[in-house]
């Protein structure tokens, strides 16, 4: 059974990354995990680029304002990256 992006935080797995992106909260993921994040970052990086190319932004605004939704979205219990680069549970 494929794991969801959403179970994978929920089980915290995944987080949200300080960089507008999605990353592993452990140190040595799954395969699954990984490709999981992969899938995702591409996903979201497309999306950037769209958001970025539509309204005349760069790559750095667009995923700024990316990495602070989704960590105004992280529900509690998720883990989100701070600037240092330290995993917090919400």
């Amino acid at each position: 059974m494929a794991l969801t992006l959403q179970q994978a935080k929920q089980q915290g797995l995944i987080g949200e990354a300080n960089t507008g992106y999605v990353a592993s909260v452990q140190s040595e993921p799954t395969a699954q995990v990984k490709q999981l994040v992969d899938d995702t970052n591409q996903k979201r990086k497309l999306g950037y680029q769209q958001i970025s190319q539509q309204n005349n932004m760069s790559i750095e605004e667009v995923t700024a304002l990316g990495r602070a939704k989704a960590k105004q979205k992280t529900l509690p219990g998720y883990y989100f990256q701070t600037k240092t680069g330290e995993w917090i549970k919400k």
